[in-house]
């Protein structure tokens, strides 16, 4: 009897445990559309990056998915703007420094008034202007990649300032990116629909060590269940 009794009570504290920790996303959840019932965009902006452009007359949480745990994205988003940046000054440096070169640069004119002028560029001076077009096509495809580059590392900053708050060293920061998507039943104008809601949280620690980090959950997206 007291081998059952110990073992119901284990199972118990499971199943409150498991409760407990399906309550945290449901929290999460019912905060969000409260916010949104109300059009509290403080509040929404404060922990969701995604906002919902329907009336939602009522939400019922189905199912939580597993959580997904993968490396923490910002340190190597920062590491390749940094090399695009690299990439683009190396090749404005070359460009600059070959088109200033003394043999080069009356053929480089001349190149650049025919462009101006639309006129078709003599055979003798077409290897200067296809170097000419390399260097300048690669200016305009490196200067996207790290505009991309700086976008996504703005985008990521955000992402894990909402979930640890904001840290000046943020960059520095290693450790786990942990996801989880959410299967949602929302009526919408009476009818029931299926959704998906992905949330996201980051469990990180200082470049110089220490304990990890509190974080909290950032809605990511709301879309329609395939």
């Amino acid at each position: 009897m007291r081998q059952r009794g110990a073992a119901l009570a284990v199972a118990a504290g499971l199943a409150l445990a498991s409760l407990a920790c399906g309550s945290a996303e449901s929290k999460v959840v019912g905060q969000y559309f409260t916010a949104l019932r109300a059009n509290d965009q403080n509040t929404l902006t404060s922990f969701a990056l995604v906002a919902f452009d329907q009336k939602v007359d009522d939400w019922k949480l189905v199912a939580e998915g597993p959580e997904v745990r993968t490396p923490a994205a910002l340190p190597d988003l920062v590491k390749k703007q940094k090399e695009l940046q690299a990439e683009l000054d190396t090749n404005t440096r070359e460009a600059r420094a070959w088109g200033n070169d003394l043999k080069i640069y009356p053929d480089l004119d001349k190149v650049r008034q025919a462009q101006q002028k639309g006129q078709k560029i003599p055979p003798a001076l077409q290897p200067i202007a296809d170097k000419w077009d390399h260097f300048q096509s690669e200016d305009r495809r490196l200067k996207k990649a790290v505009a991309d580059a700086k976008q996504a590392v703005e985008r990521e900053k955000r992402n894990v300032g909402l979930s640890i708050g904001q840290m000046e060293d943020v960059e520095s920061l290693t450790g786990e990116m942990i996801s989880r998507d959410l299967d949602l039943n929302l009526t919408i104008g009476g009818a029931v629909k299926p959704y998906t809601m992905t949330m996201r949280r980051y469990d990180l620690k200082g470049a110089t060590g220490g304990g990890r980090m509190m974080s909290r959950w950032v809605i990511q997206s709301l879309t329609p269940k395939a």
